[in-house]
């Protein structure tokens, strides 16, 4: 039987395993304040204020919910600061980062309606079976418990672990939840910069470029294509460099499977 589209793009992949070493308490620190008050002068600025302003935005739009929240995959935590509702667990793969206060995946190590709010920004994307993990948020949020998620959209993908999701995808794989809305964010230029920008990292790496001489180049970067995006305003809603999803749990606490 041929497999659909929308199959293909939400479907589960053999487990991966992590043995990734633990990073020092500075590391942490700084990749934790990279994304959360980015600077010009990062190859990456344009997509992580881009980032910053999608999420405060559909925080802003969920507005109080009840409860604690539950940061998904939650990295170094870069956004805790942006979470209203407290506490908030964190909850990761392995303790690359430090930050997570529980391991695991699905199922989700939490009962039945436990949080207001889940959040899960940049890794829906790389997860081995993202439908599987949709049903453990609906099962794990309160009744009238709200889920944000980010993921990327314009990108040049490192491997086959980052799918690429359309705004319809993600609609997709929230089918039957409540208050669907997916938003862009920013466009065409920030999707260059990241892209060129990125390059211009790992080059700088291999021919050990000086460190004044890369951060010069980068912030010309950046003012270019935030220009050039500005430029393409018109064309964002078609082409956003990334995409914000706000929801609201399904009313049976389960994800459809078909």
């Amino acid at each position: 039987m041929t497999m659909n589209p929308a199959d293909r793009a939400w479907a589960a992949r053999p487990p991966t395993h992590f043995d990734r070493p633990r990073l020092d308490e500075e590391e942490v620190e700084r990749i934790r304040r990279e994304r959360l008050v980015p600077l010009v002068t990062q190859w990456d600025y344009l997509h992580l204020a881009g980032l910053r302003r999608g999420l405060g935005a559909a925080i802003r739009a969920v507005g109080p919910v009840p409860g604690p929240s539950l940061d998904l995959f939650c990295g170094t935590k870069p956004y805790l600061e942006l979470i209203p509702s407290r506490p908030t667990w964190g909850l990761d793969l392995d303790l690359h980062f430090g930050r997570a206060d529980v391991l695991g995946s699905s199922p989700l190590p939490f009962r039945d309606a436990s949080f207001g709010l889940v959040f899960c920004s940049q890794a829906l994307h790389l997860l081995d079976d993202p439908r599987s993990i949709v049903e453990e948020v609906g099962r794990v949020l309160r009744p009238d418990g709200a889920v944000i998620a980010t993921v990327p959209h314009l990108f040049i993908a490192e491997g086959d672990f980052e799918r690429h999701w359309s705004p319809r995808d993600l609609r997709g794989l929230f089918a039957g939840w409540r208050d669907v809305e997916v938003r862009g964010i920013d466009g065409p230029g920030v999707a260059l910069a990241f892209v060129m920008g990125r390059i211009a990292m790992l080059g700088a790496r291999r021919w050990r470029l000086p460190e004044p001489l890369f951060r010069s180049g980068i912030v010309a970067m950046n003012a270019t294509c935030e220009f050039l995006d500005t430029l393409l305003t018109p064309v964002h809603p078609r082409w956003p460099h990334g995409l914000v999803l706000v929801a609201r749990r399904p009313g049976d606490h389960h994800h459809p499977s078909g």
